[in-house]
């Protein structure tokens, strides 16, 4: 197993802005696996991981690492060829974080329209705010808010310290046997705000 794969083609860049492809890839980093065993893993259904698996085999993605003989067909194990994969921006069509983008976007919608009765719209001190408005009675599974916040940039750094430091410590939390979601924490400078552009206004 290499330790690190420069991709320069396409075809092979492609998974990795996929998110189920990218994620059946990446877990073939930490051991070999069979194909019922990544089916479990990935909640992928086992004809579509025959076809994503034999692709990433031709690509030079993935290699069969080992067979347990039984009766009948020999169980296969795969694993990826490498620890790590660097992918040029160039040969990405899309943001990796695209597809997942839609995706939570997607649950979200579908989890929030079973506690939300609705939304509110306020603005303080600190600007404008928007909340959900959820049902007492319904245990919320998803959450969702956004925030318009003035920063400094030593708060904007801190912010990001602490909010990395806090997924990072539910990540060491996770286990396989429990419900999987989707965490998307994000957050940037307003384009064309500069520092005598706020300091006029704020």
């Amino acid at each position: 197993m290499l330790e690190t794969i420069e991709i320069d083609d396409p075809r092979a860049a492609r998974p990795f802005t996929v998110p189920r492809q990218r994620r059946i890839l990446l877990s073939l980093i930490p051991q070999a696996r069979s194909l019922s065993e990544l089916s479990r893993l990935t909640d992928t259904p086992l004809n579509l991981l025959h076809h994503h698996v034999a692709r990433f085999l031709r690509l030079g993605l993935v290699t069969m690492a080992r067979q347990q003989p039984r009766a009948g067909a020999p169980i296969k194990y795969y694993r990826a060829n490498a620890r790590s994969f660097v992918v040029p921006a160039e040969l990405m069509a899309s943001s990796p974080g695209a597809g997942m983008a839609g995706q939570l976007r997607e649950q979200l919608d579908r989890s929030l329209s079973q506690a939300v009765t609705g939304f509110v719209f306020t603005h303080d001190d600190q600007g404008p705010r928007m909340r959900p408005r959820r049902d007492p009675e319904l245990r919320a599974r998803a959450a969702e808010l956004w925030l318009d916040l003035r920063l400094s940039d030593a708060d904007a750094e801190l912010f990001s310290r602490e909010l990395s430091g806090l997924l990072h410590r539910f990540e060491a939390r996770a286990q396989p046997s429990q419900p999987r979601y989707i965490v998307h924490a994000a957050f940037a400078p307003v384009a064309g705000e500069t520092r005598s552009s706020r300091k006029r206004t704020g």
